[in-house]
């Protein structure tokens, strides 16, 4: 089970095809990882609403909307790193 002690990110970014690329990678070589999608816009921007309910998103690429993160066991960090 993944946790803050024994895990860390193994890569973090806005490029969906870099996320796509490094967890094929990871399943290739047999890597255990978990995965976190954030969408930045539907964030909560205090007590009225969400960031996009509030400022719209107009002029925001959708390559920014995102943020995707890769999470791997500290053990495999230095394996990992290397398949790059």
């Amino acid at each position: 089970m993944f946790t803050l002690i024994n895990s860390e990110i193994y890569w973090s970014g806005n490029d969906l095809k870099e996320f796509n690329r490094r967890r094929e990678i990871l399943e290739q070589n047999q890597i255990p990882y978990k995965h976190k999608v954030e969408n930045r816009l539907g964030q909560w921007g205090g007590t009225r609403g969400t960031v996009r309910g509030n400022m719209g998103s107009a002029g925001v690429s959708a390559e920014e909307m995102y943020r995707y993160e890769i999470i791997i066991y500290k053990k495999d960090m230095e394996r990992a790193l290397r398949l790059k």
